[in-house]
């Protein structure tokens, strides 16, 4: 590192450098995942399972029958004070949950069903990673050639992918999962031809699968866990070890592509493997998984105005949404920024002129195999693979650190910091050790992020448009992805513009924490009060923003009854409100 900071270094101390990163973060990444065996984390008490089985439940927030107890979903930040609100409104809830070893053997295989299907998908996703931008090339495509297809699939992904996502909530949240596994085994499909309007057809069909992907799972797992009365903290284990498997994933599918299409002789046989990977996930989603919905009730566009309604006017969601994409679009916008930001500062350590030409340098990173680099050229598969590992070290650490007691709220403020730091450093630092170093402390935080954020969402995005909720939030990411690639900016300048967006995101997450903390104060002093002085006006004595929402039986059974109703707003007989005011 002496050598390399002061200029001196040669190529083989550079690439002993990336060689002892790499060993490094794998070592962590081990230390990790074998400090779980031995000492496995629980971060919360035993989980409860309802005596309930049915997997084809109705949404969380409707009644599943006119007999059973309302179900209530409390949208406020604190577990704590949901879980004493919840049993002081329906504690007879209680009688119909048993909390003994059963419910955590059937959480434990609910999370098997769902990490399996999950872990398929994405690892079809980073089956065809690799080998987009070469196969592109092999086809004879130039950089804005290429551009242009890279810019159609977010642009697809951001028209067509939020409203067809936004029909899970309608339609059914497996029905699109098995729509995604389809459309995605077509667009991998397509590359077999070399033609420009098959390939850009393939893109648009990418696109629309992408977004189911990162909206319609998450919907279906966090419905289903509450449908089947689980411990709601026990959801960021999940979403934990989803993303510490993804990392696992993301590593061995690279490498399996090399694999792949160095066996078969073509750029187009990593994509014939996500296909079949991707008949896989259908098979299993279809036979294991339940059907679930949001607001079945709702036309699709009116589904996806109401989920515009809800981000509009409930700040928390606004906020969430604001947060989530800065930070997904800096994330992105890096997955084409990492190659030429190192390759720079290694030339300049190397002392050879630099090349301004950033799609030739992103070529070179076409591949994620380990095998030695040409010269002059950062080993991209031992970089890509240490940024991996590093990220399945955050999301251990995530399930660590939340098993201690620190806030989920923190913990995603901490990302947004190593964000800032870590794209500050890339546009005003020519340090190749210091760039590197940051870059691994960003992929750390991205470890700890998604596990945060899906944590997040799970409490306070409504679940009756779940899924339109999601896709909406990826609308802005899609849309300044697409900016940074067609301005074609200066390497500097994007890293400056991510840094900036980092700084947005920290901003609306301290906000939204500023929030939680007030609504969770006023709560605290409603029931204080309330069970003082007036226990039954209960009710009216909460804010509006942290009424717990109950299900009460309508016509079509997906009535809500909202709990401390408006003034004037008529009672129905005999619900529950009712019940609990006499």
């Amino acid at each position: 590192v002496g050598e390399i900071e002061k200029g001196d270094g040669d190529e083989e101390e550079v690439m002993e450098f990336f060689t002892i990163s790499f060993v490094f973060s794998l070592a962590l990444c081990v230390a990790a995942y074998t400090g779980d065996l031995l000492a496995p984390t629980t971060t919360t008490n035993d989980s409860s399972l309802s005596s309930e089985s049915d997997h084809h439940l109705p949404p969380p927030p409707t009644a599943s029958s006119s007999s059973a107890s309302p179900r209530i979903v409390d949208k406020r930040f604190s577990s704590s004070n949901r879980t004493k609100s919840a049993n002081n409104i329906t504690s007879n809830n209680n009688n119909n949950t048993i909390n003994n070893n059963n419910g955590s053997i059937g959480f434990a295989r609910f999370q098997h069903m769902y990490l399996v299907a999950y872990l398929l998908a994405v690892t079809a996703d980073w089956l065809q990673g690799p080998y987009v931008y070469a196969l592109y090339s092999y086809y004879g495509y130039v950089k804005r050639e290429v551009g242009f297809l890279y810019i159609a699939g977010f642009a697809s992904s951001a028209v067509f992918g939020t409203f067809i996502a936004s029909l899970a909530d309608t339609y059914g949240r497996k029905r699109l999962i098995l729509i995604f596994c389809v459309t995605y085994a077509a667009s991998c499909l397509v590359k077999h031809s070399p033609r420009f309007d098959m390939l850009l057809i393939g893109r648009i069909l990418g696109g629309i699968a992408y977004s189911i992907l990162f909206s319609v799972f998450e919907s279906w797992v966090v419905h289903e866990h509450a449908a089947q009365r689980f411990d709601p903290a026990l959801l960021s284990d999940t979403f934990g070890k989803a993303q510490f498997w993804n990392g696992v994933v993301a590593i061995a599918a690279g490498q399996a592509a090399g694999f792949v299409a160095g066996v078969f002789q073509s750029k187009v046989a990593p994509f014939d493997a996500a296909a079949l990977v991707l008949g896989a996930t259908a098979v299993v989603v279809g036979v294991s998984w339940g059907e679930n919905y949001g607001d079945r009730g709702a036309a699709p566009h009116v589904g996806l105005r109401n989920a515009v309604q809800v981000v509009l006017k409930e700040q928390r969601v606004l906020l969430l949404g604001v947060a989530q994409s800065c930070f997904e679009s800096a994330m992105f916008t890096f997955t084409f920024l990492w190659t030429p930001v190192l390759q720079e500062r290694f030339h300049e350590v190397m002392g050879v002129g630099v090349s301004g030409d950033a799609a030739v340098v992103a070529a070179a990173a076409a591949t994620t195999s380990l095998s030695a680099p040409e010269k002059s050229e950062i080993p991209h598969g031992v970089v890509f693979s240490t940024y991996m590992a590093m990220m399945m070290v955050g999301s251990k650490l995530f399930v660590r650190l939340l098993s201690r007691r620190v806030s989920v709220s923190a913990l995603l403020g901490f990302t947004f910091v190593a964000g800032v730091v870590g794209f500050g450093a890339a546009a005003a630092s020519h340090s190749l050790v210091l760039v590197h170093a940051a870059f691994i402390g960003f992929e750390l935080a991205c470890g700890m992020y998604f596990p945060a954020i899906s944590t997040l969402r799970a409490e306070l995005v409504p679940p009756e448009q779940r899924a339109a909720i999601l896709s909406l939030y990826r609308v802005p990411l899609n849309v300044l992805v697409v900016l940074v690639l067609y301005a074609d900016w200066p390497i500097s300048s994007v890293c400056a513009l991510c840094a900036a967006l980092m700084l947005i995101g920290l901003f609306s997450v301290v906000r939204l924490v500023f929030l939680l903390k007030k609504e969770q104060h006023r709560d605290h002093m409603c029931l204080t009060d309330a069970d003082a002085n007036d226990p039954g006006g209960l009710p009216e004595k909460r804010p509006a923003a942290s009424r717990e929402i109950v299900a009460s039986e309508s016509e079509d059974g997906h009535d809500l009854t909202e709990l401390g109703r408006a003034p004037g707003v008529s009672e129905r007989p005999g619900s529950d409100v009712g019940q609990r005011k006499s």
